[in-house]
């Protein structure tokens, strides 16, 4: 009787220990996550400041120049890829930081794990020791996934601010192509650093505007022409820049303005003198919420198909023949979607 009560107390120590470091592992995947989201976030937010104090700093000289004065020698060049460079490697260490707190929530896992073990030799815990399992499988992966996101994450191109609408990568663009990236690179003008990991939309947004009216079987002045693009705009402008300075009447065009407006949520405030780059992020982040729903529902359609054939497969075959089906329904045609940008 004593020998089975103090098994119970020491259990009960075990599972409480146990609980802990679950809630220690959960409150690590919160931490590593909120870092991951905001990284992003933190690192725009340099670049917007650098680029607002050279901005502030070239007005400055501008107005010395103006009145015939020296320019003040306390004001420095603020770079933006410096500024986010360093903001890049701060949250770097940040996400080691929550990396290495992982590891250590793990390997006490693993502690209580061994203990469990040891004190269960009479009486079996096999859910207990599955549950911590799983959960040290799960803090292993988390810390994993923040070693492949630091990449994706500190590449420069990825922090441009283009949304990452079709959810490929540069190199798998450049491999369905059946090219290598390299070529693929220069193929369509994009710069020779440029990783297998940037985003095929940062990628898109940067093929000089030579580049990609040459695609579209167009001359660099046709397509400024048709697109009204300002005259600065040149030829080894990058799309993203040129596009972006484009105003919606020329881009989605008078006709289907309104629709266009409806389509994507958008007030009066919105009018045919918008410029693209005023509202590209809304519209690019409506499109890849719509393709990661599809895809989620392409999967679980996948899935149920998949059930259904193994039921099927399983289930005896019927004695009698099964009632002949009633003719359904004809189904009426679905209203045409709205047209995206």
């Amino acid at each position: 009787m004593n020998e089975e009560k103090n098994f119970n107390e020491e259990n009960e120590e075990v599972t409480e220990e146990v609980t802990e470091n679950i809630e220690t592992a959960e409150e690590v995947t919160e931490e590593v996550t909120e870092t991951a989201e905001t990284t992003e976030e933190k690192i725009e937010d340099a670049v917007e400041e650098a680029e607002a104090a050279a901005t502030t700093e070239e007005n400055m000289i501008d107005s010395a120049s103006n009145e015939d004065t020296e320019a003040p020698e306390t004001v420095e060049t603020l770079d933006a890829d410096e500024t986010a460079e360093e903001v890049a490697e701060a949250a770097e260490g940040e996400i080691a930081d929550a990396a290495e707190t992982a590891e250590e929530a793990t390997d006490g896992i693993a502690e209580d794990a061994s203990v469990l073990e040891g004190t269960t030799e009479k009486k079996s815990k096999k859910g207990v020791v599955a549950a911590i399992i799983i959960i040290a499988v799960l803090v292993a992966a988390l810390v994993a996934a923040a070693v492949l996101f630091a990449p994706t994450l500190f590449n420069k191109y990825n922090r441009m601010g283009y949304v990452d609408v079709s959810g490929r990568t540069l190199g798998e663009v450049a491999e369905e192509s059946g090219m290598e990236l390299d070529e693929f690179l220069e193929q369509f003008g994009l710069p020779s650093d440029m990783p297998a990991n940037t985003t095929e939309s940062a990628a898109y947004n940067n093929i000089p505007l030579s580049v990609m009216a040459q695609t579209y079987g167009m001359e660099v002045s046709e397509i400024k022409e048709m697109l009204q693009m300002p005259e600065d705009v040149t030829d080894e402008t990058p799309w993203g820049e040129a596009i972006a300075r484009v105003t919606l009447g020329a881009y989605v065009g008078e006709a289907t303005f309104d629709q266009f407006k409806e389509y994507y949520g958008f007030g009066d405030d919105v009018t045919l003198d918008t410029l693209w780059g005023d509202v590209r992020q809304t519209v690019d982040e409506k499109n890849r919420e719509e393709r990661i729903a599809a895809e989620k529902e392409a999967k679980k359609a996948e899935k149920e198909a998949a059930k259904e054939e193994a039921e099927a497969t399983e289930a005896p075959e019927a004695t009698d023949a099964a009632p002949e089906a009633t003719t359904a329904p004809e189904a009426t045609a679905a209203p045409e979607a709205s047209p995206a940008a």
